[in-house]
């Protein structure tokens, strides 16, 4: 076909540079096939013939034109019906009918069919189109309100899966576990490492003859000062001991005692303002109190700073001239620290022998537990007897430590204390353990820092045993749960407790109040101090 038409321009447009012949013309085409007619002015409506001089003629060009006009005016037709959207397009419009042409009746059918079906359903049911492409491509739509829609659906899950893993991340102990540190230290243990340890651990013993003297004392000066403390006040006031000689966690010597006094009274704390862990402002509930009326502010509230200088004038009394007779053998501590709630005194119980350190702290005794959303429900799988830890979960107390941070209520705001269960955690924390070993460990650390203490006195001042013992509960949890060398736990206790504190944000969780680093208000420069000293100690155990 190429070639006939090829041959056959050529003469047409030579007859009608030198004048049609019109009679010739007619015959001819009545001779040619439908086929040879339609092609070539098919060929022509896109590629208007020209005369060799490049002008088109006007006699052909007005049957040409005629002819075409016949030729497109069906498909544009056709096309409007089936393809509304793509009429704009002439090339796309000539080309689909170009194939259509060319194409069966029965393909025709079968095309029309699938083109109804797909670019129907893209452009008049914009609704289907919306259905379809949420089913088949949810990322990539047409829509694109639908996309954005489709895509703020999707961030939710994450958030909300990421709330409980920052919750879990916050709880846990910022140091990994002990159990796998431990299998995976294979340095040798040789003899003299063992002496080295062993040397240390001498250290941290306390002398029988000096224990038994010291508690039969403290124990005396306790019930005189509760006794007299009775008489100049009008409340019925209570003791509890704590600290590390009750604990069995002392070191060295029976020289330091606290000792908690609280009046049998009912009070609330409230628990609504959660902006700073372990703060937390307290009310009377009891009905009238005339001695301490004073130091309730216009809503009953109790005013920290009022009630802890009451209390401490009342100690005053008691061991002054007129109070107890042990009283004479105290002397109170000079350079006392605001925020401390702490009233300390030095007892010279015994001549010639150092003085003993004695805290008096005034307090409240509240039974319960607080909420879940503050202290957290311990479970230690490191006690085996299960009525101590039901019992230590029966009450806590308040303590007038001032607040260090900025707050609306600061004058407001109590210290939880925790110190009735501690006790109980660290006093038992041995009967699970094969080796016996979890209180040894604590008094090995308590040392360390104490050594610290003794040879930085003016740089290593806040940092105490209540820090140590909070991360000693942490790494109780993950306690290896295989026989191994004390030695080994120990150095990776001392590497863990390094590691701990070489952490950009240096944090110790309260093991019992959430969300409360116990650190947060030791300098830098303090623990820098204590982490070098730790590396001399970690290395004497390799």
């Amino acid at each position: 076909m190429k070639r006939s038409e090829h041959k056959q321009s050529p003469k047409c447009e030579g007859s009608k540079s030198n004048g049609p012949n019109r009679k010739q013309d007619a015959q001819e085409n009545k001779r040619r096939p439908a086929s040879a007619k339609s092609k070539p002015e098919t060929k022509k409506t896109h590629e208007p013939s020209t005369s060799k001089q490049g002008q088109p003629t006007d006699k052909s060009e007005k049957q040409r034109s005629s002819v075409t006009y016949l030729i497109k005016k069906q498909p544009v037709e056709c096309e409007k019906k089936k393809f509304p959207a793509k009429t704009a397009d002439k090339k796309q419009a000539d080309k689909c009918e170009k194939e259509k042409s060319s194409s069966s009746p029965v393909e025709k059918k079968h095309t029309d069919k699938k083109e109804k079906q797909k670019p129907a359903a893209q452009k008049s049911d914009k609704k289907q189109t919306d259905k379809s492409e949420k089913q088949k491509s949810p990322v990539t739509s047409v829509d694109r309100k639908q996309t954005d829609k489709s895509e703020q659906q999707k961030p939710p899950p994450k958030t909300l899966d990421k709330k409980p893993t920052d919750k879990c991340v916050k709880e846990k102990s910022q140091s990994t576990s002990l159990d796998k540190e431990t299998a995976k230290d294979r340095i040798p243990v040789n003899t003299v490492i063992r002496e080295r340890f062993s040397g240390h651990q001498d250290k941290c013993k306390l002398s029988m003859e000096e224990v038994s003297p010291a508690a039969k004392t403290i124990n005396s000066f306790i019930d005189d000062f509760i006794q007299k403390l009775k008489e100049i006040s009008t409340l019925n006031w209570n003791s509890f001991r704590s600290g590390s000689y009750y604990d069995k966690t002392k070191n060295c010597h029976p020289d330091e005692f606290d000792i908690m006094f609280y009046p049998e009274l009912s009070v609330e704390v409230d628990f609504d303002d959660m902006k700073i862990p372990g703060f937390y402002k307290v009310k009377m509930v009891s009905p009238r109190v005339p001695e301490l009326e004073h130091v309730l502010d216009k809503d009953r509230y109790i005013v920290p700073d009022k009630f802890k200088k009451y209390v401490f004038g009342l100690f005053d009394r008691v061991l002054g001239p007129d109070g107890i007779r042990q009283g004479r053998r105290t002397k109170r501590k000079s350079t006392l620290n605001p925020r401390s709630p702490a009233y300390t005194v030095y007892y010279d119980a015994f001549p010639g022998k150092s003085s003993i350190d004695i805290d008096l702290v005034p307090s409240f005794y509240i039974t319960g537990w607080p909420p879940e959303k503050i202290a957290r429900k311990i479970n230690p799988s490191w006690i085996s007897l299960d009525d101590v830890v039901n019992k230590a979960m029966i009450s806590y107390d308040v303590v007038c430590k001032t607040c260090p941070e900025g707050a609306a209520d600061k004058n407001l705001l109590f210290r939880l204390s925790f110190s009735r269960t501690e006790k109980m955690l660290v006093k038992h924390a041995n009967s699970a353990d094969k080796l016996n070993f979890k209180k040894t460990a604590f008094r090995f650390i308590k040392l360390c820092i104490q050594d610290l203490k003794e040879k930085h006195p003016r740089k290593v001042e806040k940092f105490c045993s209540y820090h140590i013992k909070q991360f000693m509960f942490s790494q109780y949890d993950t306690w290896p749960t295989r026989e191994s060398e004390e030695v080994r736990i120990q150095r990776c206790l001392i590497g863990e407790l390094i590691k701990t504190l070489s952490l950009p944000t240096p944090t110790i969780l309260n093991y019992i109040i959430k969300n409360d680093n116990v650190i947060r208000y030791v300098s830098s420069e303090e623990i820098a101090v204590i982490v070098k000293g730790l590396q001399e100690k970690f290395k004497l155990l390799h």
